[in-house]
């Protein structure tokens, strides 16, 4: 495992240095739409071997954290998403089960009257 203040070549460098890497590297993803929550610990990574990335290379290390991010973000909806639609079907349910209590209890006092009804010879309206 490598010490933070040496690099993926074993190059030792600054703290000062690192640190603005990893604020450099910050700034990148969050302009790609990354979070800041996301972005920090992601840099604290990534300052540690980019200093041996091309510009090509790095940007392409940019592209696939913001992509993972994107996907990760979707399914983060997605799951919240489900759990709205959740409580909501729960919520529904526990209402059907009042308006069937209510029905038992309208059907029982309708039973109640036929019977009523029948035995005085009353017609029911």
């Amino acid at each position: 495992m490598q010490d933070r203040s040496t690099s993926a070549k074993g190059r030792r460098e600054s703290p000062a240095r690192g640190s603005g890497r990893r604020r450099r590297i910050r700034v990148d993803l969050e302009r790609k739409g990354v979070s800041p929550e996301f972005s920090q610990p992601v840099a604290e990574r990534l300052a540690v071997i980019a200093p041996d990335f091309t510009t090509t290379e790095y940007a392409a290390v940019l592209d696939g954290v913001a992509a993972a991010y994107g996907v990760l973000r979707q399914d983060s909806d997605a799951t919240r998403d489900a759990s709205e639609i959740l409580r909501l079907m729960e919520g529904f349910s526990s209402e059907m089960r009042k308006l069937e209590e209510g029905l038992r209890v309208l059907s029982a006092y309708a039973q109640r009257m036929q019977s009523r009804a029948d035995k005085s010879g009353e017609i029911l309206h």
